[in-house]
């Protein structure tokens, strides 16, 4: 077979030893949804009926705003191989997102299209943590009458800390979020970090929550920000996070030194641009706002990186700051 084959299934196993990542879904978990995407197409084109490459096309064009394919592709994926969970799981996915903008009829049916490819996901692979999360936040979401229930979030919260004790807190944050409790949330997203400290994953999410407006805490959101740079400077995330920290406390020249390192080490990334020119437009009315126009124009040179703001968001914070008039946040 070609290189790209090679490169792409590289470390792939059978469904019956824990399954390891493709280099393409390495660079997912690491944001670089524009990378992988190049490696996947190139796949795709050699083996259109390859499952993996179909899975992950899925996952690439909903990354990018694709509302349509998402789901016909995870399911050829699913019909060529019905025996790895991760599959499932995306047809999962899918549909609980389509559910999120359904009517109350056809939210039933998707919930019970979800529960049936989630529940196969983890009878292949029960300890699965991403579909162990699916299916709680089904149970915290979906109306009863579609199967929602809290108490069974809360026995799935448990079974992924029997399986990752870090994940398992984090998924215990997630329950006190829910119950608006920041206080135990941040408490739980502490132990996560703790538990793992070389977990980029588990700075981060503690980084975002306190970076949250309604209990923004800077300093925190620095040192879990510092962290994760630390474990890696390869990804866009903690650029971002430090950006956001900098430019709301005005110190400009570590700003500047960072979008620059930022540019360097994630050229195709960038996000802490469009972070930078958020926290600016939040700033008093006429401040900053050459400043935020500046970094909003550098963020639109490019095309954005998946699950991240859209050209047509950046477009409109950019009207905002040549306005002279931000919107109040």
């Amino acid at each position: 077979m070609k290189a790209v084959l090679a490169l792409l299934t590289a470390g792939v196993v059978s469904a019956q030893s824990p399954p390891a990542q493709s280099p393409a879904e390495a660079l997912i978990e690491a944001g670089h949804w524009k990378r992988a995407r190049a490696l996947v197409e190139a796949r795709f084109r050699e083996a259109p009926k390859d499952p993996l490459s179909l899975y992950l096309r899925s996952q690439i064009r909903f990354a990018f705003g694709d509302s349509e394919t998402p789901l016909k592709l995870a399911e050829k994926a699913l019909a060529l191989d019905g025996n790895t969970a991760k599959y499932h799981r995306q047809v999962a996915e899918v549909t609980g997102v389509m559910a999120e903008h359904a009517n109350v009829f056809q939210q039933l049916l998707l919930a019970r299209r979800f529960r049936k490819e989630i529940d196969a996901a983890l009878a292949l692979d029960p300890n699965d943590t991403q579909a162990l999360r699916d299916l709680m936040e089904f149970y915290l979401l979906a109306p009863g009458i579609a199967g929602g229930d809290k108490v069974e979030a809360r026995a799935v919260s448990e079974r992924i800390g029997r399986s990752d004790r870090a994940q398992g807190f984090s998924a215990e944050a997630r329950l006190a979020e829910f119950d608006k409790d920041p206080g135990k949330a941040e408490g739980w997203l502490r132990k996560a970090a703790e538990t793992a400290p070389g977990s980029y994953k588990a700075n981060m999410e503690l980084a975002q929550f306190e970076l949250a407006k309604e209990h923004r805490n800077l300093d925190a959101a620095e040192s879990a920000a510092r962290a994760a740079l630390k474990i890696d400077a390869t990804r866009a995330a903690a650029y971002s996070a430090l950006a956001e920290i900098y430019a709301r406390r005005e110190r400009w020249e570590e700003l500047a030194n960072l979008l620059a390192a930022a540019d360097e080490a994630v050229p195709d990334d960038l996000t802490p641009h469009y972070r930078t020119a958020e926290a600016l437009l939040e700033r008093p009315a006429g401040k900053s706002l050459d400043a935020a126009q500046q970094n909003l124009r550098k963020y639109l040179t490019q095309e954005p990186e998946g699950n991240e703001p859209t050209v047509a968001a950046a477009r409109e914070k950019l009207g905002l700051a040549q306005s002279g008039n931000p919107r109040p946040q």
